[in-house]
């Protein structure tokens, strides 16, 4: 039976698609992997994906001669470097090496294709938030009356990051702000997750700030990518407090900008305008105490007057109330001496009557009118049982007589 050797066979398949296939194609891929080695040439990784699942993958390089006049044309068209992640048209040739397999090599980029990528996205990303109520949502978050206490999401490291604070805690109007920073990277492909992590961290303990500020310095349009992302920007729309963004440049506008309760341009504006809040309600707090101040002393004048008027009406009334008192007292005295004289003569009375009522049963008077009485013990014998033998004394008005009960005869 023939057979071929493995170099055998892939020299065949070389000769094959050199023979069948055209010298170049238009390919459009997504850039996966991109590295480049130390003599310039560049190596990368293309992909095709629907719904974040991949459904083709192929290696390409770029020599470094074509390398360095495409990347520069690249960037100079587009404001972005060739980087894993962005899709681009390229135009590439189809090769098949014996040991290293199947490749392509760049010969061309259209940069209009990623220009119009990157728009439509970007539209794509606004349209799908809109429909989803999330492209305002956090504009409806009332900002807060005195925005002291800041939680911050920024690269510490950034030096946006060091004006902003700057800008805060040495504010000519001497307001203090109490900060607390979030670390987070601000560009490259691990932007959206730590930025997701720390407003995770600000969440959870919402009610020790009063507003987000998402910073960073300035760079390349290709930094900003990041913040055009509908997963950040949902995530930002979705926050519970309001979000002030410094992320861009004085030309560009984010998508997380637009999802943002207020969108400023750079760190320090993001600071100043924070100041110019603690200025505003300084403002109403100077006025409202103006006012304050106005109205309690008009208010105290009017007091003023009107006491004024009322102790002269009270004079006058007071000395025609004191002669009608002083009158009414007069009559009250001469109605209060008659009633006690009666009320007095009425008592000598009843005490007269209780006097002679008390003599008509005193034992003295009884005695007098020649009665006499008998007891048992110091007690009546009309209110105990007698016996024989018993002792009894009998008292009258001169003599106490003792006896001893010899017979008891019980008359019907």
């Amino acid at each position: 039976m023939a057979h071929l050797s493995l170099f055998q066979l892939n020299h065949l398949i070389k000769s094959q698609l050199e023979n069948n296939l055209a010298g170049s194609y238009w390919v459009i891929a997504e850039i996966s992997e991109l590295r480049n080695n130390q003599k310039g040439h560049c190596y990368m990784e293309l992909v095709e994906k629907e719904n974040n699942f991949i459904q083709a993958k192929i290696r390409a390089n770029i020599w470094a001669y074509t390398y360095r006049t495409l990347s520069q044309q690249f960037e100079q068209a587009t404001g972005s470097t060739l980087k894993p992640g962005i899709k681009v048209l390229f135009n590439v040739s189809i090769n098949f090496h014996e040991v290293y397999g199947l490749s392509l090599t760049v010969n061309d980029i259209d940069p209009n294709f990623t220009i119009g990528e990157r728009s439509r996205q970007r539209e794509e990303t606004i349209r799908k938030l809109k429909e989803e109520g999330f492209l305002n949502l956090n504009k409806s978050l009332p900002l807060p009356l005195v925005p002291q206490r800041i939680a911050v999401i920024s690269s510490l490291t950034a030096a946006g990051y060091g004006d902003f604070i700057d800008q805060l805690e040495n504010n000519s109007q001497g307001y203090d702000f109490l900060i607390e920073s979030f670390n987070a990277s601000m560009q490259g492909v691990e932007t959206e997750n730590s930025i997701a992590k720390a407003l995770e961290n600000i969440r959870q303990r919402q009610e020790k700030y009063d507003l987000i500020a998402i910073i960073r310095g300035g760079g390349a349009q290709t930094d900003l990518d990041s913040f055009d992302g509908y997963n950040l920007a949902k995530l930002i729309a979705s926050a519970p407090l309001p979000v002030l963004t410094g992320i861009g440049h004085e030309r560009d506008q984010t998508v997380a900008d637009l999802v943002a309760n207020t969108a400023l341009k750079t760190p320090t504006a993001v600071a100043e305008f924070i100041i110019s809040g603690m200025d505003r309600f300084y403002n109403q707090l100077y006025d409202l105490n103006t006012r304050v101040e106005r109205g309690v002393r008009d208010k105290f004048n009017m007091a003023r007057q009107q006491l004024v008027q009322m102790g002269h009406r009270l004079e006058r009334s007071g000395l025609n109330y004191l002669k009608q008192a002083q009158q009414l007292l007069s009559d009250k005295q001469h109605m209060l001496k008659f009633a006690s004289r009666a009320q007095v003569e009425k008592s000598r009375s009843l005490l007269t009557g209780l006097e002679d009522k008390i003599k008509l049963i005193d034992p003295e008077t009884i005695f007098k009118r020649g009665y006499s009485i008998t007891l048992k013990n110091g007690r009546s014998i009309n209110q105990q049982p007698i016996a024989v033998g018993d002792v009894l004394i009998t008292k009258n008005q001169h003599t106490q007589i003792e006896s001893k009960v010899t017979n008891i005869e019980n008359e019907q």
